[in-house]
């Protein structure tokens, strides 16, 4: 059975400021298993590749999908939604504001319990992620709880559509008719570098 939730990932505090910033995007059984391939892709960094002129400690790919946002309203500023896999096991999500040039980047996550989360939890459950750390089993009176509150209150004003997931690994790929369709305002994806 494929499985299918929202991932919401908290932007790491902007210049600008905003604290409730962050991304959202959503995760299904194709999406783990593609974390898994590109995970792979990134060799651990050991003696022998650290003696090399180039080595790969970074796999960078589109996330044509995710929403950013600033508390309920989509930020249409950002462009170059990502998803960046280092070489220690984890993942963060970055983009670029489109005005002001800054970049922006979640707490980096490990990918195994990303996928053990996925695994585990109540099919349809919103995984939360705040300052790298998995929110939903917090203490609700927490700055972590309170988060998750906050998110939760404006969920009907901020639910991602539920469209498949897919890394865009490829140039030029066409998206899929059911991608398209569940798109339905361009404006409420983030666009492309």
């Amino acid at each position: 059975m494929n499985k299918s939730r929202h991932v919401v990932m908290q932007v790491v505090k902007r210049s600008s400021g905003s604290a409730t910033h962050h991304v959202e995007f959503l995760m299904d059984n194709i999406f783990a298993e593609r974390l898994r391939q590109l995970r792979s892709l990134v060799p651990p960094l050991g003696s022998l590749n650290k003696q090399r002129d180039l080595v790969i400690d970074k796999v960078r790919v589109r996330l044509p999908n995710a929403i950013w946002r600033t508390g309920s309203h989509v930020d249409e500023g950002v462009e170059g939604s990502c998803i960046v896999i280092a070489a220690e096991g984890s993942f963060n999500c970055g983009g670029k504001d489109r005005n002001t040039r800054e970049k922006l980047v979640t707490y980096n996550f490990s990918i195994s319990r990303l996928i053990e989360l996925h695994a585990e939890r109540p099919d349809g459950e919103t995984l939360y992620i705040r300052d790298g750390t998995f929110a939903n089993d917090e203490p609700a009176e927490s700055a972590a709880g309170l988060w998750v509150a906050s998110l939760n209150e404006l969920e009907v004003v901020m639910r991602v559509p539920d469209a498949p997931s897919d890394f865009d690994t490829l140039h030029d790929l066409t998206m899929r008719p059911e991608q398209r369709a569940a798109i339905s305002p361009p404006t409420h994806r983030a666009s492309f570098y």
